[in-house]
């Protein structure tokens, strides 16, 4: 597939999140819909009295201290909202235990997210109403799966996710960030670095 100049340069914005180390490590960020920062977290667990306010070095810590604690192994979270979503960062969190809770989040509304791991699979997952509409590798678009895989076809070659990509040829050129630019075709913003300045509210998330 020939890049025009526009779709080469459509991921450049998310640049940062390649080399900034918490995201490009291994990190699970989730974009839902109409939902506040706390009615997203109630969905994840929360009781009263659960949710604290931190910053996103706050965020580090409390999830460092969450791996180190054999019994709050299902790690912790925090939520921001802006543009009519919520924006919820999980970092150092195996995605199977992120995935379990897409459909309690996506009831009743929609879910963009995003998985990062430096060591093993990065994924791209857009949920509606507790459903797996569409999910697939950044590297591997042609091969979707999901109720609905080709529901996001137009946006994914829009960003150069090309679900048509030749397997025998080079690799996806900066799949990671153009997942993020997929993200904000469906959103309408950008997960941006000035974000992180924001407080967010988090909790810890137990194992069942």
């Amino acid at each position: 597939m020939s890049f025009s100049a526009g779709l080469t340069d459509v991921y450049k914005e998310f640049d940062w999140l390649a080399t900034y180390g918490p995201f490009h490590d291994v990190s699970y960020v989730s974009f839902a819909r109409s939902l506040t920062p706390r009615e997203a977290l109630t969905r994840l667990g929360a009781g009263p009295g659960d949710i604290e306010q931190v910053t996103f070095d706050g965020l580090q810590e409390r999830t460092m201290e969450c791996i180190d604690a054999d019994h709050l192994r299902g790690g912790y979270v925090g939520a921001l909202e802006t543009a009519g979503w919520t924006v919820l960062v999980q970092l150092w969190t195996p995605p199977a235990r992120c995935n379990r809770l897409l459909p309690a989040l996506s009831h009743g509304t929609e879910v963009v997210s995003i998985e990062r791991n430096l060591h093993a699979d990065d994924h791209f997952t857009y949920a509606t109403d507790g459903e797996q509409i569409t999910r697939f590798n950044h590297l591997s678009p042609h091969a979707r799966m999901g109720s609905d895989p080709d529901r996001l076809l137009v946006e994914m070659r829009e960003v150069g996710l090309d679900p048509d990509h030749d397997r025998q040829g080079p690799g996806i050129h900066a799949s990671f960030q153009r997942s993020f630019a997929l993200a904000k075709k469906l959103t309408g913003f950008a997960f941006s670095r000035s974000m992180l300045d924001s407080r967010f509210l988090a909790i810890v998330i137990r194992n069942e």
